[in-house]
């Protein structure tokens, strides 16, 4: 039973929001970085207040949940859309609130342990990346070793971040038991998210014409991505209870999945087990209509240690996932991947970045000093 808790924000929470953010980091509308809320900490009671005021009438001036969309060229003189990586800039005002609000409701799941083990993005205590990759690389290990049978999926969504309805993230806010004064803002709050474009400086909308966002998360403030992760959640509930999964010794636990943010990566020990986990997936992912990106889908069948060449699968959606072959690889977290990590390669490949970057760095007309402080970061 999760317990019931309420929302008081105090000036020593925006002082301690404010005291995590970085200083310089490109502000939105308000033009105001948080170096100088930190300086001027006088006006920390009166951001308490209003924030305060705000969530009791469930309303935020649309000033700050609008944000400014910069596009930023992957390729010199590009015209190609998808060239483009779009970064929005927030409020500094913003971003101090939904850091408090976070990290309300961080500890409220924390307290309640509502988030799922498997998931290691935006969990407390976690290791980033680290723990999904090593988990996976004892299992690679473990199958090589043994000689034994292992089927497992790597799982896209398509804009995943993008394309979350905003119907679902009020939803799960409900289901996990958020307070129901900070539910009712943050309801309120998804319906005022929009945006102005921005390229090379100019602005391709006018300010009178902001672009809505009717799905998907706002990107760049505190609390899109655990608001993410908690939207994912029940997918990891729903798997965890199939009873499904891989186990690395008798009696031991099974390992169902591994999730990072949206990367999702399934274990199983036959094909049958691991299509009921996919289909478990697929009308999860259908029922809160989001799509999965087939194109960046695999699925690995091992038998006796070696992998296993077959056909593609054909899922109750309309989707076919294809199968890796023996002497593909798979990017997951960074990683090249066939039953484990692939080693050597990826220490060549790490080699060549560093050596790269120390180059350039080298080559520069940076001081001695400089040169050092860019190597050392």
């Amino acid at each position: 039973m999760l317990r019931p808790w309420t929302v008081i924000i105090t000036p020593d929470d925006v002082a301690e929001a404010v005291r995590r953010a970085p200083n310089w980091k490109s502000p939105g509308h308000d033009g105001l970085h948080h170096y100088w809320l930190k300086g001027f900490m006088v006006y920390h009671a009166v951001l308490a207040r209003y924030f305060q005021e705000a969530l009791d009438q469930k309303s935020l001036s649309s000033l700050f949940t609008t944000g400014i969309t910069h596009f930023v060229s992957k390729d010199r003189d590009s015209i190609d859309p998808s060239k483009y990586r779009p970064i929005t800039c927030l409020s500094t005002i913003y971003k101090t609130l939904t850091s408090i609000l976070s990290a309300r409701i961080i500890r409220h799941l924390n307290s309640n342990q509502v988030m799922s083990r498997a998931q290691n993005g935006c969990r407390g205590g976690g290791h980033g990346t680290k723990e999904p990759l090593l988990i996976d690389a004892v299992i690679g290990k473990v199958v090589k070793r043994n000689r034994r049978n292992l089927s497992a999926a790597w799982i896209h969504y398509k804009k995943a971040f993008d394309s979350v309805p905003h119907t679902w993230l009020k939803r799960v806010l409900e289901l996990y038991k958020v307070d129901c004064t900070l539910r009712d803002f943050l309801g309120q709050w998804t319906g005022q998210w929009s945006t102005i474009l921005c390229h090379l400086g100019e602005r391709m909308t006018a300010v009178e014409n902001h672009i809505r966002l009717r799905r998907g998360t706002f990107q760049g403030d505190f609390l899109s991505p655990i608001w993410f992760c908690l939207s994912l959640n029940t997918l990891s509930t729903l798997l965890e209870g199939s009873g499904r999964g891989f186990q690395l010794r008798r009696g031991g636990t099974k390992v169902i999945h591994l999730f990072y943010m949206d990367g999702l990566k399934l274990f199983a020990s036959s094909r049958s087990h691991l299509m009921e986990l996919l289909n478990i997936t697929c009308d999860f992912s259908n029922s809160i209509r989001m799509e999965l990106g087939t194109d960046k889908c695999v699925i690995l069948h091992v038998e006796s240690g070696r992998v296993a060449n077959s056909e593609a699968i054909d899922l109750s959606m309309p989707i076919s996932i294809r199968t890796l072959s023996e002497a593909e690889i798979y990017r997951y977290l960074g990683m090249s991947q066939n039953i484990g990590v692939d080693e050597a390669g990826m220490k060549w490949s790490v080699c060549d970045v560093f050596y790269g970057r120390l180059n350039k760095v080298l080559n520069s007309l940076l001081s001695g000093v400089n040169k050092t402080h860019a190597y050392n970061g």
